[in-house]
């Protein structure tokens, strides 16, 4: 598994305001319930810490339980050295306001956590302490936040949206752009990690070729843990409660192994990823270089505008169809079509490179247009020649 760099995750908002719930919610809460997947975002216990350190808990007792644990043994040493049941817990007046943090290393230390939580819970109907219990819980059916007399609950799962994601994958790949002169390597890594921070970070130690055909590599990342791909389930962290796509690999694993109606949408959903990518780097970066591709031709447009009643270069709407735009308003497409159409030749070497680029951007352009995936090779290929003729 690879690591997140933690720095940085743990400044952009969803994570920040995670901690900020907790630094809230504890002052009006005896119990703090916080309801996470089984593989937690590193430094999600330390962001507990943090939030209640910031509520101004100075000292949080955080204790790791496993499965031959005594909880209230655990509890007892940090207050007196005396053994501590929960409901002596919840009736305890420290010096100061603390709060104890229990966190478990295996599904028997989770449910004797979830007991002594329980037991707390009851006892503060009747017992006014000054100690907060902060517990974690693993609950699918619990999907966002709650209160309840003196208990809060919130869930976290450490999905990224999307603005975060980019501003995540944009800042660890600030040095490495490309193909070209492009960004599209950040882009494709994205949108595919989707809500992962962790999987973001998977993707980006890909060369850069793996990270373009990644639609071919998706079968490698998914045989790494094949069983966890399988089922879509917040537990395993193969969905997010900050979206409604499944995880990219879940959709791969259906591609491979579902329906037939599952295998068709889990592909769309893929292509969908790709065709994103391409349409937030290759569209724009297309339009800052197609003046620079289309002045090659300027002498010979403006003569076939001089020549046209119209005054401008016809441009096809539709069958037999035709309006008419300034040669600085010609698109890529067209300079293809008017060469075919034998309205314009190359007679010069950067015309024909040119004309390339016109020939090579169709099929990219037409993909992003209806709303496809452009192929690798035909995007390697016009990112290679654009930068042969046009280096902005």
């Amino acid at each position: 598994m690879y690591s997140i760099d933690a720095g940085l995750y743990w400044m952009l908002p969803g994570p920040r305001g995670f901690v900020h719930k907790i630094s809230t919610r504890i002052s009006k809460a005896r119990v703090l319930v916080v309801n996470l997947p089984k593989a937690t975002v590193p430094g999600t216990r330390d962001g507990i810490v943090r939030g209640l350190r910031d509520a101004h808990i100075k000292d949080p007792i955080l204790l790791i339980i496993r499965s031959g644990t005594d909880i209230a043994n655990d509890v007892g040493v940090h207050f007196g050295g005396q053994r501590m049941t929960a409901a002596q817990l919840a009736a305890y007046q420290a010096p100061a306001e603390t709060a104890v943090v229990l966190q478990a290393e295996d599904d028997k230390a989770q449910t004797m956590c979830e007991q002594y939580t329980e037991e707390f819970m009851a006892a503060t109907g009747y017992s006014h302490g000054n100690v907060h219990l902060v517990a974690s819980i693993h609950d699918k059916g619990h999907q966002g936040d709650s209160e309840i007399g003196n208990v809060q609950l919130i869930t976290f799962d450490g999905g990224l949206n999307t603005d975060e994601m980019d501003a995540y994958v944009a800042l660890r790949m600030a040095d490495r752009t490309g193909p070209g002169t492009t960004r599209l390597l950040r882009s494709i890594v994205s949108e595919f990690a989707s809500f992962d921070a962790q999987f973001a970070e998977r993707l980006l130690h890909l060369d850069d070729s793996q990270i373009l055909a990644i639609r071919d590599h998706l079968s490698v990342l998914l045989g790494e843990d094949p069983d966890r791909w399988r089922t879509l389930a917040w537990l395993s962290g193969t969905t997010s409660i900050v979206t409604q796509t499944p995880h990219v690999l879940h959709d791969f694993y259906l591609s491979e192994y579902g329906t037939v109606r599952q295998k068709s949408d889990a592909k769309e959903r893929i292509a969908r990823r790709y065709w994103r990518a391409c349409l937030k780097v290759i569209s724009p970066w297309l339009e800052e270089r197609r003046r620079e591709v289309i002045k090659h031709f300027y002498p010979q447009l403006r003569q076939i505008a001089a020549n046209d009643p119209n005054g401008g270069i016809p441009v096809p709407v539709g069958k037999d169809k035709y309006r008419y735009v300034d040669p600085q308003d010609v698109e890529l497409n067209n300079i293809a079509g008017l060469y075919g159409d034998h309205k314009i030749i190359t007679t010069s070497e950067d015309e024909r490179k040119a004309l390339k680029i016109c020939w090579s951007t169709k099929p990219v352009r037409d993909d992003i247009a209806h709303l496809r995936a452009p192929s690798t090779a035909n995007l390697v290929q016009l990112i290679s020649e654009m930068d042969a003729l046009v280096l902005l």
